[in-house]
């Protein structure tokens, strides 16, 4: 008994499949006493026997392939049943160079006994070979000994390689946990960037919170449309915030501020003596965005002369300095932006369209502060905020008439006007009071006033509602068609309709 308790043990202390091995080789050295043990194992990739054990007293290791019959283990493995050779030199084939070499120091006497070990699913996962004298090798084949401990062997191999996926699947399991909740994490961090970055609450900005979001996620080239001062860079910077290139550049040009014959060598930079003026080498902004991201604002006033060049360059990302002798590269995300009709100009032929394509792989609409006034007090309170902490002073609150006023008005500048106004307000209102409509110079109190304020409309002309609905309604559409010069694609777009309803709404509507 007490034996039999150390045996159980011994194979309890074998953790891992190397463990088991040695325990194996070790249990037929102090049980069996061959001349000679081969533990043969089949590697996970089911080509090679990968051998160890011993022979007269030397460690051995050597790699048999599966398929090879130069040597006697592939034919016991194939066939799944035990096998003995009583003499190795005319007996068993062997061929095969390393075993030969192996078996130098046996005499002819020596035979071979080897024993398929095979898993659960019957499948032999390794050969047992014994070397020793006919004598030895019959009474081992004959006894029930060696085959049970093949069989506890190959049992206690499949606890551990069962172990071994489980543990595997666990580790997966909580690798792929650690994954969701660290995308859990960033979502979260992401969402509370964009809400404190892009103000409001309707759902034209939650909307495009959302696409600001997905756009961050892929490298392909982003086209913002807008109106002037709609926030369009703010959503360009947004994108590179939220992306894998955030820690890297955001580099931003304004191609309508540069002259023409400036603005290559602002986008590649140039070498020393290009050109008159130049004294050393300058760096241009597509290298400087290498890693990041490279906004061109108001990409619609670019001269058609750059248009070709940047098609290039958004093709194969190369670029070559003005003066320079060979091409270098720039790994960066191109965000662009305008408030040009960009498809009109397209038609007539004012835009590259190939270059057009290439900047609208991902198209996002700004829609104009006037289509949603839900989103002004929160503005409002947000710069009148970061007013008070730039400056640190104190600022009551807005006043709800002076507020009903702006909600009212039309803002042509959009977002950029609403931030003027607040401000040119913050200061002329004394510390700790209410902003006032009074507090505006009299030319921008004139401005705000003068458009017609829908809350002091008393709609008492009002006749018929639904006949009042269809002239705002087709007085909406009207006045997008000629922003957009007609097309109708980018109007159904900024009124967040599909183009054939928008086409249905101006048939019926008598729009053109």
């Amino acid at each position: 008994m007490e034996q039999a308790l150390e045996f159980a043990l011994s194979l309890t202390r074998a953790r891992d499949e190397q463990a088991l091995g040695d325990w194996l080789l070790a249990t037929l050295k102090e049980g069996w006493q061959p001349q000679g043990a081969l533990l043969a194992m089949v590697d996970v990739s089911g080509r090679e026997l990968a051998c160890r054990g011993w022979m007269r007293e030397q460690p051995v290791e050597l790699t048999l392939g599966v398929d090879d019959f130069s040597h006697p283990l592939a034919f016991v493995l194939h066939k799944g049943q035990a096998r003995s050779w009583d003499s190795l030199y005319g007996g068993a084939r062997i061929e095969h160079p390393h075993f030969r070499t192996m078996l130098a120091n046996f005499c002819q006497h020596c035979g071979l006994h080897a024993v398929p070990l095979q898993g659960q699913d019957g499948k032999t996962v390794a050969v047992l070979a014994l070397f020793d004298i006919a004598p030895q090798l019959q009474r081992w084949s004959e006894g029930d000994e060696l085959g049970l401990l093949a069989k506890v062997f190959a049992g206690q191999l499949d606890l551990i390689r069962d172990l071994g996926r489980s543990r595997r699947g666990e580790s997966a399991l909580r690798d792929s946990l650690r994954q969701i909740k660290g995308e859990g994490e960033l979502r979260r961090q992401q969402d509370a960037l964009l809400a404190s970055q892009f103000i409001g609450q309707s759902g034209a900005v939650r909307r495009l919170r959302e696409q600001i979001g997905q756009a961050a996620g892929h490298r392909l080239s982003v086209l913002v449309q807008g109106e002037t001062g709609s926030g369009k860079e703010v959503v360009a910077r947004l994108i590179h915030q939220c992306s894998d290139r955030a820690d890297q550049p955001f580099i931003a040009i304004n191609c309508a501020a540069i002259p023409e014959n400036l603005i290559e060598s602002e986008l590649f930079g140039y070498q020393k003596g290009a050109f008159s003026g130049a004294q050393s080498n300058k760096l241009g902004l597509v290298a400087q965005a290498n890693g990041g991201t490279l906004f061109l604002d108001e990409v619609g006033d670019m001269p058609q002369t750059m248009q070709a060049k940047l098609l290039r360059v958004l093709e194969t990302r190369s670029f070559r300095p003005l003066g320079g002798e060979k091409e270098l590269h720039s790994d960066f995300r191109l965000v662009a932006a305008t408030h040009q009709p960009l498809e009109q100009h397209v038609e007539e032929g004012r835009f590259r369209q190939d270059l057009y394509h290439r900047l609208c792989q991902c198209l996002l609409m700004v829609t104009p502060l006037r289509e949603r006034p839900d989103d002004v007090h929160l503005l409002c309170e947000h710069f009148i905020a970061q007013f008070a902490a730039q400056e640190g002073k104190p600022v009551g609150p807005l006043q709800r008439s002076f507020l009903k006023q702006l909600v009212g008005y039309d803002f042509p500048g959009n977002v950029r006007e609403l931030k003027n106004l607040l401000e040119v307000a913050c200061v002329h209102t004394q510390s700790g009071q209410e902003i006032r409509l009074e507090a505006l110079p009299a030319e921008l109190k004139a401005r705000v006033c003068s458009e017609p304020g829908r809350q002091h409309d008393d709609f008492y002309h009002i006749r018929d509602l639904r006949q009042a609905m269809q002239q705002y309604e087709a007085s909406v559409i009207e006045a997008r068609l000629r922003h957009f010069r007609g097309n109708r694609m980018l109007v159904a777009q900024s009124l967040n309709i599909p183009k054939r309803t928008l086409d249905h709404k101006c048939q019926k509507l008598e729009v053109n």
